[in-house]
């Protein structure tokens, strides 16, 4: 992180994430140390997407002294909090200027050893397009070129042809190289010739590069896949030259014939290095231009490359979730169709974070659906006192309202010193907002309303601390809750508990998915513990409603039956 001040001391530029206990105090000093005089007060913060607690008390303390802070963010996710806070803050959208693919026309699949199963899945998950695809694969002089054949079976949308000298090309079509024959394109013909080895090959990935960059130019996409040799490198050059979209398979998944992308990484030219995952979501979007909403199997082969990319799994969320954060994300970052949208999201892990926060759920309240709350209060909590140590996990916390609801209530009920509160997310900016205990004020009647109807016998108020910007929870409260990052999809079984809280996270998965966070909760609750999902979701299609019996009907709140 970098901290600079101007002369003055009004105006302070923070670059870096301001993560650290470290950062955090280097801050702090700063803005404790203000120049006497000093009635306004500029910020700017250029990577943040969540300040620390220390920071944001010191920022309101400096605004309730009568000095004007202007606030300046390049996060809208940072901006969002702080307004939630009743700190105004502006923020800028950088929007960078990127070359627009055309129309795609041709598309190219080439590689050597280790290409074959990766032609296969590329051919499988093509979608239906007006295009011609051309492969070439390097097999032996006297070899049966049994590809068209393989090819056959895996695809329906497109014709395969084994091609003879001066075939006209039509769209819709497979292209494969014979064994021992050069192919390349002209005049709206497939060539196929006999001519002398290129890089010793023939069926040479060169010959078919350099013809498809003069025949197609700008409106060529092709891909170089693993092998052996150097065959290539010199025609993704010309390609590139003449407005082709070229990508090289990433060599990581090679493993013993790297030699081809290898040298095409340090003597080509290309627009990207992608796994095969991602290879197959860029070319489906590819040939889905002008499409400003993709189709749900293009949306598929995406999240298989944001999965194998980064290693979060969204393949089991509904698709109306899933079609309303994508349109909401290419509207934060100006893009107006999907290839462009998944390209960024996939090569810039900045851009990917910014879709990971809003696929992130974070709708909550305290005390939200007060009557399951109060349902809680008056039989559960006070059936589980008998334990001698309480566990609670809340999953999918969010920004922390309903964990401190919980706190809340079981201070209430003299359980408080005996719980533990896991909270877990998989976001870990909202855990840091959770674990700051700051929330709006302007939700400060609601929260009072929800509170006394779930059964409240003190005040609300008495929780929290009221700076005339925000709410700022008890120091106590928090003590005893354990925030955590951790995913439902993907992540473990972590501890066995007595109340297991859920509520509005599994309604955004699909069926097959719910089954498996079920089976996560399902190992992870006490034989006589209780399990609470929101009020709009149940067990019917999670397949746990034969081992599971609900506590009072329409309650959503669950047991084991015995």
């Amino acid at each position: 992180m970098t901290i600079t001040v101007d002369g003055a001391g009004s105006k302070i530029n923070v670059v870096g994430a301001l993560d650290s206990g470290m950062e955090a105090a280097a801050l702090l000093a700063d803005l404790q140390h203000l120049p006497i005089l000093t009635r306004h007060l500029e910020l700017v913060f250029f990577d943040a997407l969540t300040l620390p607690a220390s920071v944001l008390e010191a920022i309101a303390k400096i605004k309730l002294s009568g000095i004007q802070v202007k606030i300046t963010v390049y996060s809208n996710y940072l901006a969002h909090y702080l307004m939630r806070l009743g700190i105004t803050a502006k923020c800028i959208h950088s929007v960078e200027e990127r070359k627009q693919l055309t129309d795609i026309q041709a598309i190219a699949l080439c590689g050597s050893a280790e290409s074959l199963d990766k032609i296969f899945t590329i051919v499988e998950k093509l979608p239906p397009a007006e295009v011609a695809v051309f492969i070439v694969q390097h097999i032996l002089a006297d070899s049966d070129n049994l590809l068209d054949q393989l090819l056959k079976v895996r695809t329906s949308c497109y014709r395969i042809e084994m091609p003879t000298n001066l075939q006209p090309i039509k769209a819709g079509t497979i292209y494969i190289a014979p064994a021992d024959h050069h192919m390349k394109v002209a005049n709206g013909l497939v060539y196929l010739t006999h001519d002398r080895k290129n890089h010793l090959a023939r069926p040479s990935i060169n010959v078919l590069f350099e013809s498809l960059a003069y025949a197609y130019g700008p409106h060529a996409l092709a891909v170089l896949l693993c092998g052996m040799g150097d065959d290539g490198v010199e025609g993704t050059r010309l390609l590139s030259e003449r407005g082709a979209f070229v990508i090289v398979e990433d060599s990581n998944d090679c493993h013993m014939a790297r030699l081809l992308t290898d040298a095409a990484v340090q003597n080509g030219k290309f627009a990207h290095v992608l796994n095969l995952q991602e290879i197959c979501s860029f070319i489906g979007s590819a040939l889905n231009r002008g499409g400003k909403q993709a189709s749900p199997p293009l949306v598929e082969l995406f999240l298989e490359a944001v999965y194998a990319r980064y290693d979060y799994d969204y393949r089991g969320y509904q698709e109306g979730t899933l079609e309303r954060r994508i349109k909401n994300s290419m509207l934060l970052l100006h893009i107006e169709d999907f290839f462009e949208f998944q390209r960024q999201v996939l090569t810039d892990p900045e851009i990917f974070r910014r879709f990971f926060l809003e696929m992130s759920i974070e709708i909550t309240s305290f005390f939200r659906h007060p009557e399951q709350m109060r349902l809680l209060r008056d039989e559960v909590l006070p059936y589980l006192e008998s334990f001698p140590n309480l566990r609670i996990w809340s999953a999918g916390c969010a920004s922390g309202e309903e964990v401190f609801s919980l706190a809340i209530m079981l201070d209430e009920l003299g359980l408080f010193d005996k719980a533990r509160i896991f909270a877990t997310d998989i976001n870990p900016y909202a855990l840091n907002q959770a674990q700051a205990g700051l929330f709006p004020l302007d939700k400060l009647e609601e929260n009072r309303a929800n509170y006394l109807k779930s059964g409240g016998i003190r005040c609300f108020d008495d929780y929290v601390e009221n700076n005339g910007l925000y709410l700022k929870m008890s120091d106590r409260l928090r003590a005893r809750i354990l925030f955590h990052q951790h995913s439902l999809v993907q992540d473990g079984v972590f501890n066995e508990f007595e109340l297991i809280i859920c509520r509005n996270v599994m309604i955004y998965f699909k069926p097959a998915l719910q089954q498996k966070v079920m089976l996560r909760f399902e190992k992870s609750l006490h034989p006589e513990g209780f399990l609470v999902l929101g009020t709009q979701e149940g067990l019917l299609s999670s397949g746990s409603e034969q081992r599971f019996s609900e506590y009072k009907s329409k309650s959503r709140i669950y047991r084991w039956r015995h």
